[in-house]
């Protein structure tokens, strides 16, 4: 498996569930930053945040960094998540996806050798938040954040892109826990029901 490190979007403001949903907890009293951190460790040495304020989440035992260019949404958090790695390969995840699965995160890791990009692609739609990025990938996208086109699928195009089809993410991710992530009140309870559930069936 190649050397990788891990990065953390934490740069959203929530507006759909008017709070910042790194720091949301669920019933096990973890923040979902937390988790994400718990698991990441596992695979990397690396892990980085990339945040827009740095002192919230200063105390969590990683490196926090500020996006290099404001205001360019997930993709200038890639940008800056990527300059400021220091491995090739890079894997990138949304801070609101509380139940990322270890065994998806390490296929994804092992397809990248030639790639600039190793991405799943369930029930036919890719997954840009939940995907591996080599550092080859730095200025494409630089030049759509110079020209305003923030769409993270819109570097896919430009760039050599290995999709994960489901078969194989079935294998390793049946239930797609992965990639369920938290954007209004109505994800948080499930998230919170989905974490009752799977501990009470322990």
């Amino acid at each position: 498996m190649q050397k990788a490190s891990g990065i953390i979007l934490a740069g959203g403001k929530g507006s759909r569930i008017n709070k910042n949903k790194a720091l949301i907890t669920l019933p096990d009293g973890k923040a979902l930053i937390q988790r994400t951190i718990g698991v990441l460790k596992g695979i990397f040495t690396e892990i980085l945040i990339v945040a827009n304020q740095r002192e919230t989440y200063k105390g969590l035992g990683v490196q926090v960094v500020e996006d290099l260019i404001e205001g360019k949404g997930p993709l200038g958090g890639i940008l800056t998540g990527l300059a400021y790695s220091t491995s090739q390969f890079n894997f990138v995840i949304g801070c609101d996806m509380p139940f990322p699965q270890p065994g998806l995160i390490e296929l994804l890791l092992q397809k990248c050798v030639d790639q600039d990009v190793v991405i799943p692609a369930a029930g036919g739609e890719v997954e840009p938040l939940f995907a591996v990025y080599s550092k080859s990938c730095l200025p494409v996208i630089v030049g759509h954040v110079q020209k305003q086109d923030l769409k993270v699928r819109s570097i896919l195009t430009e760039l050599r892109v290995l999709k994960i089809e489901q078969k194989r993410i079935d294998g390793v991710d049946p239930e797609r826990l992965s990639f369920f992530n938290i954007n209004t009140d109505d994800d948080l309870k499930k998230a919170r029901a989905m974490m009752l559930a799977r501990n009470s069936g322990q």
